[in-house]
């Protein structure tokens, strides 16, 4: 199955976080949680391809690097460019795919496949909500056009009852990788207290944004520690 990432202009993303970042280092973390996810789907092992959906043409760059194809983003908002990408798939004989947002650096190759393993034959919906049980993480479906997307607040309800409008029960999957999305700053701390070999805390780390957004008892050794580690890409 197809991985589709859909990206936002990088100098539209995380506003949420403006009190914290200036608009260089939003764009610079945009940029290397992109890279930690397109990471972690090149290491699956039961992913057949990716496709980014964007009109951010660094984010082009990023997924070509991978062996990835790009699809210049027609439309506005979440769900119409995964509607896009699933009719380009289904343009190209694919008969399903999974959504993956790109600002969940801590996802695993391990993560996806555990997904895509328990995705079931067409037709089928599998869900991985955030830590909240709001919004939708990641969502497989086949065929790519198995229930009308819902993306926002509220999302993770939503689709799954639209799984089940359709006759489907949806496969709900709940994987701390996936399940952590950055988009304000308690999001940002969470993700700062995981030690992962990730380019994006060691992005967090070098820049100095996390000694800016920790807890004050966050010792200069704690945060050197785990931008070593994370660089042990």
């Amino acid at each position: 199955m197809w991985v589709v990432v859909p990206v936002k202009r990088f100098s539209n993303a995380k506003t949420r976080l403006a009190p914290l970042l200036s608009a260089a280092e939003r764009e610079s973390l945009a940029q290397v949680m992109l890279n930690d996810v397109l990471r972690a789907i090149a290491e699956s092992r039961r992913v057949a391809g990716v496709l980014v959906v964007s009109r951010e043409v660094r984010a082009r760059y990023s997924v070509e690097r991978v062996g990835g194809l790009f699809v210049e983003e027609s439309g506005t908002g979440l769900s119409t460019a995964i509607m896009q990408a699933g009719d380009w798939l289904a343009t190209h004989g694919q008969r399903g795919m999974l959504m993956i947002p790109g600002d969940v650096p801590l996802v695993s190759g391990r993560e996806i496949d555990e997904v895509l393993l328990a995705h079931s034959g067409a037709p089928s919906v599998s869900l991985v909500p955030d830590r909240e049980h709001d919004g939708t993480n990641a969502l497989a479906v086949s065929p790519v056009d198995a229930i009308p997307f819902a993306f926002g607040a509220g999302s993770f309800a939503k689709h799954r009852q639209a799984a089940q409008a359709a006759g489907i029960k949806p496969q709900i999957a709940l994987l701390p990788g996936l399940a952590l999305d950055v988009d304000n700053p308690i999001d940002l701390q969470t993700l700062l207290s995981y030690d992962s070999e990730t380019e994006t805390l060691a992005y967090l780390c070098d820049s100095g944004i996390a000694r800016r957004v920790m807890p004050h008892h966050t010792s200069a050794r704690d945060l050197s520690d785990i931008a070593a580690a994370s660089r042990l890409l």
